[in-house]
């Protein structure tokens, strides 16, 4: 009667373990929501890691898409009637409104520009267009004139802009400003806030190839990043890749956006202080960072200066680490890396 009493029991046991086990394992199940769309003339990706699938994903979509949207009509210099586009065409040196967001990221892009001495500028808007790049570019058969460079020089420099929140004002009236190398980084970062105020931890956000990633993917793990190969045409698409917790990556190179004129080919990274376009063996720099507007930002400026440079800058940096890919006369690619680059 005792045995039998002890094994009933032991029995009831199993199942109520049982019955936990099985409740704690559906509560851990983790589904990976994905969220996509068009923003900024490129795509954007989400992935949220949820213990269930998000039933109004839809709203979720739409919230993202109203930010990305706000952004656009505040930054982009593709839209006629945004904040800055009307900034660029006017000549009043006047002080000029604009909103918290846009404020942020020039007052961001003045810091990273004296810490670059001046490799990143949101000013390049002109000796980019002469160039041929961006919404204004201009027909050209041939190069800006030396002469022509050096007037639009005369103008170009974080510091022909003045901030005043929430006023910005021009000290030259033809001075116009770029933001394509710090914006994306910055959106990422918006839509990252927004959906962790909305409780989600586990985050993959990418614009454009400018990537925030919070907590862990599907799997449980880091999530895993891949750096694009630099050559074109490679049978090797990716590189390498690193592995992100809590962290961001951005990526700049000259071997997908340039121009071909007179058989030469015209690089779109403008060196801000010469006005011409990069000559470099850096083909592609890589920027961890914990937030992406830095991570962009830095990208640029690392493809302006050398390879020596910008590792000399970087190593006296907090929270910065950076992958260079690099070519040498032979067209052999090479990698340097800062040491904490692929810390997990």
């Amino acid at each position: 009667m005792v045995k039998s009493v002890l094994v009933s029991l032991f029995l009831k046991a199993q199942i109520i373990l049982g019955f936990l086990f099985f409740n704690y394992s559906c509560s851990n199940v983790s589904i990976e929501n994905i969220i996509s769309g068009q923003t900024m003339g490129t795509t954007y990706n989400v992935k949220i890691i949820h213990s269930t699938a998000i039933e109004n994903i839809d709203q979720v979509k739409f919230e993202i898409d109203s930010i990305l949207v706000d952004f656009n009509k505040q930054m982009s210099t593709w839209i006629d009637d945004s904040e800055i586009s009307i900034f660029n065409k006017t000549l009043s040196t006047e002080p000029f409104k604009i909103s918290d967001e846009f404020f942020h990221v020039l007052e961001q892009g003045k810091i990273i520009n004296q810490l670059t001495d001046g490799a990143f500028d949101f000013t390049i808007f002109s000796l980019a267009a002469n160039w041929g790049f961006g919404p204004d570019s201009l027909v050209i058969i041939d190069n800006p004139q030396d002469d022509k460079i050096k007037q639009i020089l005369s103008y170009t420099g974080s510091d022909k802009i003045e901030l005043d929140y929430p006023f910005i004002k021009k000290t030259n009236p033809d001075v116009q400003l770029d933001l394509n190398a710090i914006a994306k980084g910055y959106a990422v970062d918006l839509v990252y806030g927004r959906l962790q105020k909305s409780g989600f931890n586990n985050l993959f956000i990418e614009i454009g190839g400018e990537i925030r990633c919070s907590g862990f993917n599907k799997d449980g793990k880091n999530w895993v990043i891949g750096i694009d190969s630099p050559i074109e045409n490679s049978s090797q698409r990716i590189f390498t890749t690193v592995q992100l917790h809590n962290a961001s990556l951005a990526t700049s190179g000259n071997y997908r956006n340039y121009l071909e004129r007179g058989g030469e080919k015209i690089n779109h990274t403008i060196n801000p202080t010469t006005g011409m376009p990069v000559l470099t063996d850096v083909l592609s720099v890589s920027v961890r960072s914990q937030n992406c507007l830095s991570a962009d930002a830095w990208a640029t400026a690392l493809m302006v200066m050398t390879y020596e440079k910008g590792r000399e800058k970087i190593n006296i940096m907090d929270n910065l680490e950076a992958f260079w890919i690099l070519s040498d006369q032979d067209g052999n690619l090479n990698q340097r890396y800062t040491k904490d680059f692929f810390k997990k």
